[in-house]
């Protein structure tokens, strides 16, 4: 516990603010703050959006919803600088995306089109990014002599479309 408080003064919540209430029809499968930001966070949601949200100053707000995926979003992580957001859809589809503008970076197709479950950008080096997808058949794309055997990877430069 933080100094001589209790626990229950450390967890005291000075009041509950619904700021996913644009979900209320699918599930939110995954929300994540932002690196080292206490106040930025984005929720995925299974009807194929992204909502990345500002808890201070003032109330908690929206910023935009991210919008492209034709099924739903099932998993999305932050790059360590927090510049590019990186999801992976029911539909097949990876996407990286620009959360200060709400833009599609990119957009890379599973090669069979399977639903992609989860996915990570390496910590050290964002521009590989790693996705698993549905049939859960671990695989290494040919030419990829960077990936981890097992899940599918993808590696991206951002200046180069």
């Amino acid at each position: 516990m933080a100094g001589d408080t209790t626990l229950s003064e450390n967890y005291a919540f000075a009041g509950v603010y619904h700021v996913f209430d644009q979900h209320t029809d699918s599930a939110v499968p995954k929300v994540q703050f932002a690196h080292d930001d206490r106040h930025l966070l984005a929720c995925c949601s299974l009807d194929g959006t992204i909502s990345v949200c500002r808890l201070a100053p003032g109330p908690p707000a929206v910023l935009r919803v991210l919008r492209g995926h034709g099924g739903g979003v099932a998993d999305f992580a932050w790059s360590l600088s927090n510049d590019v957001l990186v999801s992976a859809s029911l539909d097949g589809t990876l996407r990286l995306w620009a959360p200060a503008d709400g833009r599609c970076i990119r957009r890379v197709p599973d090669p069979d089109g399977a639903a992609l479950l989860c996915c990570a950008f390496q910590p050290l080096n964002n521009n590989l990014t790693v996705v698993s997808d549905a049939p859960g058949t671990p695989r290494r794309p040919p030419g990829s002599p960077r990936c981890i055997p097992g899940p599918l990877c993808f590696s991206w430069m951002p200046n180069n479309p």
